[in-house]
């Protein structure tokens, strides 16, 4: 628990470095390893296992990602201190189309889970950078559900916006997926904020993820539900005008006859990150999740 609470205390100054350093080469004492030769090798900073796990698999947990798999800048970066800062037990290495990302997991202390809550921050920010999304894969697990929050992919804040940008987040969020389903969770939630609602809605046509049963978004988006054919809840913060007015437009739309539940939490006082509701937006979500019929009564019942 001391190295999680030092991981929290060591974010300004990890971003505000990464900031800084965003587009130079690192400096000669950075432990970043330079690139291999071959993409084939496997050059991470700690010793490879005996055998190597399937990609994504939960034997990658706590394992040193190869640097030269992981995006160039403020990725890199971060993948070099992670291992000392995060619990062996929390961090997970995923593979996304052979490129590979960053992810925390919790899971319940005692027993199986009872479900899965996957968690995906708004684009461009770093999974605990701010209050609501750690608070979003803390307290879940302690009402038996496992969380995952994957890292959306990060560029340098000066360059454009990358043209493959929602591809590189469509192949993270199938890699999160496939780790959780392997896992034998009961029922999957996704919890996505801000603009990364309607992206990760995007990666299947506005449906949701094969495999996701309920799903729920926090904060600011644009767009609509109207392709969600799961339970879906939506978190609005009174005090962010723009996501108060898209959330309007969305209740104002006609409902389809037997469509899946959808419930919308108005946070009075809140403003667009949740600051000073961070826990009452997680705790809402995990006691929604406990009132959500199983997922084959929710099919029956469409």
């Amino acid at each position: 628990m001391h190295r999680a609470a030092s991981f929290a205390s060591v974010l300004p100054f990890l971003f505000s470095a990464s900031l800084a350093a965003a587009g130079e080469p690192p400096a000669p004492e950075s432990p970043a390893p330079a690139a291999p030769a071959t993409p084939a090798a496997d050059t991470g900073s700690a010793p490879a296992p005996a055998a190597a796990p399937e990609p994504g698999s939960a034997a990658e947990a706590g394992a040193a990602a190869p640097v030269a798999d992981v995006p160039a800048g403020r990725e890199h970066e971060l993948s070099t201190l992670l291992p000392r800062l995060t619990l062996e037990d929390e961090l997970l290495w995923l593979d996304a189309g052979g490129t590979r990302f960053f992810a925390f997991r919790r899971t319940p202390q005692r027993g199986k889970p009872r479900g899965a809550i996957l968690v995906v921050p708004a684009p461009g920010r770093f999974i605990d950078e701010t209050p609501l999304i750690r608070s979003l894969r803390s307290l879940p697990p302690a009402g038996g559900y496992s969380t995952l929050a994957l890292q959306p992919p990060l560029t340098d804040p000066d360059a454009p916006p990358a043209a493959g940008t929602p591809a590189a987040l469509c192949a993270r969020l199938g890699a999160a997926l496939t780790a959780l389903a392997a896992e034998g969770a009961p029922m999957i939630a996704v919890a996505a904020e801000a603009a990364s609602v309607q992206a990760v809605l995007d990666c299947n046509a506005g449906a949701p993820p094969p495999g996701v049963q309920a799903f729920a978004a926090l904060g600011g988006w644009q767009g609509s539900f109207d392709k969600l054919g799961v339970p879906s809840i939506e978190f609005v913060p009174l005090r962010d005008p723009v996501a108060v007015a898209a959330a309007d437009r969305r209740a104002a739309r006609p409902v389809a006859e037997g469509a899946p539940p959808r419930r919308r939490v108005d946070i009075d006082g809140a403003d667009r990150n949740f600051s000073g509701a961070e826990v009452e937006v997680a705790k809402r979500l995990r006691g929604w999740l406990e009132r959500l019929p199983p997922p084959a009564q929710s099919a029956d019942a469409r």
